[in-house]
């Protein structure tokens, strides 16, 4: 029976520690943007710039210089 007490304080403990970190976070701002952090996958990306064209390397000449 004596285990039994043990394992309920202990659960309890544990329990209290969870509850205790939940509102801390809560407190802490980490929940505040929960909708736009879930929708954020969904946007486009703006990618990388453009690579130039043909036209415009032809513009510039030759890469190497010579």
């Amino acid at each position: 029976m004596d285990v039994v007490l043990i394992l309920v304080f202990i659960s309890l403990v544990l329990v209290a520690i969870a509850v205790a970190f939940f509102v801390s976070r809560l407190r802490g701002g980490d929940f505040d943007h929960g909708a736009r952090l879930s929708l954020l996958p969904l946007e486009d990306d703006a990618g990388p710039e453009a690579a130039p064209s043909a036209v415009e390397q032809r513009e510039e000449g030759p890469a190497h210089g010579s």
